[in-house]
């Protein structure tokens, strides 16, 4: 008797062990089988299944928004390859990609979009875009996830010398890619996906609204955060703030030091005028201006307080680039409790304390106006002889392609496609000023103000960071907005600067308003 109930306990134990076993080398075989799939102008390089660990952080996360912490994900398969490989003016090109595709799936697709000028390969993870968020990436949600580097290798802009190279970053890669991660999908799981979203944030953000723009029938869900949708302008802005500030820059051992344009103490300066004209608007004086659309902060009241050039030149940056007429040539900007912020810094003023600037203005700025949105690219920028007039004639050409600044998506809009956008009102780089006046042609030129929901989130600089409430997810409100067909009318959201407080970010052209009771709970606001 006790070898036949040994017997049956160990064949008991091989019966409930076979089948998972089974599984794993049945999921192996599939990952390992992708290596050979014919998919017409695509090598695949990698295919193999990676069991479940821990995946390092993302180092790219500054440009992405994505998580800068590391992430533990299930077992998945890995899938790396490159698209149309080829030999290209100046280089080698073509569309590297990674894809990873959890054994324990959802049934949903995810593209996470890029950051810079792309030329880098961050882990398809399909981390949530806001660098500060806590959310759970959409890997271990159980999506599959393709990320790709946009067509170039290298952050610099070397690329933009080959006319392929430029459209593949600029349109062309999102739908070649999308066509590739769906073949995968297919061969991997024996089926489509049931929903496929496109994530990302800056130029991740504006290769997510290129996606429902150009590929309206690809994607059931976009989420576009801080998008650069007006690229081929925004370094014209970029130049302008570089001029402004430079011209108060102090002198040190006979160089100019752009971060020492606006010391940290005029920037908090700024921010405090702002808060005691505006914060208490929105019911509560909490350090979070929530009434942003009626906040009408003249900067010209710190005259006398803040230094006369200085001040000048503030002004300058916040309204923007003008040609020689004083016609705008891309947006102002609105003063917002950001401006003392960090990430504020490292676009407009960077912290170099020698004359090699490291402000992101300059650092991309420079390179992405001259030679990728040049045509024909130009080595270098004189800007004491700009004129920023003849400069916004000459980045049209590449706008025409770049921009994703389309505001008819009635195709995208009518087969059920939702588009969910956010974006900080601090935002250094991209004007929220101007994505609000996009938004509000594109609901009216699509005839539908359901397709799409706007969160302006006050104080948040570019991709999470700021006095803000920047810990959201907005991928759950994308799920829920799917799987229900209801717009979502709020996000909840927390932030390190307010710790232990969760207000709502509302649905543009609505503000978060004090109702009264406790300060701390999302219960005590409301949307108006």
């Amino acid at each position: 008797m006790p070898v036949r109930f040994l017997g049956l306990s160990l064949l008991l134990m091989s019966g409930t062990a076979l089948p998972s076993m089974a599984r794993a080398d049945d999921m192996a075989n599939k990952c390992e089988a992708l290596a050979g799939v014919a998919i017409r102008n695509v090598r695949i390089g990698t295919a193999s299944l990676q069991q479940a660990g821990e995946l390092p952080a993302d180092p790219n996360s500054a440009m992405t928004g994505g998580s800068p912490r590391a992430l533990a994900v299930g077992t998945h398969c890995l899938v790396e390859g490159k698209i149309e490989d080829r030999a290209g003016v100046g280089g080698q090109y073509g569309i590297r990609f990674q894809f990873r595709a959890p054994v324990d799936w959802n049934g949903r697709f995810l593209f996470q979009g890029g950051g810079g000028m792309d030329g880098f390969i961050a882990p398809a993870i399909g981390s949530v875009p806001v660098n500060t968020t806590t959310a759970t990436p959409a890997l271990a949600r159980g999506y599959a996830v393709i990320s790709m580097d946009g067509g170039h290798n290298g952050y610099d802009a070397a690329f933009a010398q080959d006319q392929q190279a430029r459209l593949d970053l600029g349109f062309a890669a999102i739908g070649k890619v999308t066509n590739v991660a769906k073949d995968l999908i297919d061969e991997f799981y024996g089926r489509q996906p049931d929903q496929s979203v496109f994530m990302g944030c800056s130029n991740g953000g504006r290769e997510a609204l290129m996606a429902a723009q150009r590929f309206p029938l690809e994607f059931d869900g976009v989420v576009a955060g801080n998008p650069g949708f007006h690229l081929s302008h925004a370094p014209l802005a970029e130049l302008w703030d570089v001029k402004q500030l430079m011209a108060i820059a102090p002198e040190v051992n006979g160089e100019k030091i752009l971060a020492k344009a606006l010391t940290q103490d005029d920037l908090d300066l700024v921010s405090r005028a702002v808060l005691d004209a505006c914060d208490d608007q929105d019911g509560l004086k909490d350090g979070l201006i929530n009434a942003y659309k009626s906040c009408k902060f003249d900067l010209e009241s710190l005259r006398g307080t803040l230094e006369d050039k200085k001040l000048d030149a503030l002004k300058r940056v916040m309204a923007g680039p003008v040609d020689a007429e004083g016609n705008s040539v891309y947006s102002d900007w609105p003063v917002d409790a950001g401006i003392n912020a960090a990430g504020w810094r490292a676009w407009k003023l960077g912290t170099s304390e020698n004359g090699q600037s490291n402000a992101l203005n300059v650092v991309l700025g420079l390179a992405s106006f001259s030679q990728l949105f040049m045509t024909p690219p130009t080595p270098s920028v004189d800007l004491a002889k700009l004129d920023f007039g003849k400069a916004e004639q000459a980045v049209r050409e590449v706008g025409g392609y770049f921009d994703a600044n389309s505001t008819f998506m009635t195709t995208y809009a009518n087969h059920g496609g939702k588009l969910l956008v956010f974006h900080g009102m601090s935002d250094p780089v991209f004007s929220a000023s101007d994505l609000m006046t996009w938004y509000e042609k594109a609901e009216a030129n699509t005839g539908d103000t359901e397709f799409s929901r706007l969160f302006m989130v006050p104080g948040m600089t570019h991709c999470g960071g700021g006095p803000a409430m920047d810990d959201f997810d907005p991928l759950t409100v994308m799920e829920k907005w799917m799987d229900s067909n209801k717009a979502p009318e709020q996000m909840a959201a927390t932030g390190k600067s307010f710790e232990g407080t969760t207000q709502p970010i509302c649905a543009y052209p609505k503000e978060a308003h004090y109702k009264g009771g406790d300060k701390t709970s999302i219960d005590s606001y409301s949307c108006q």
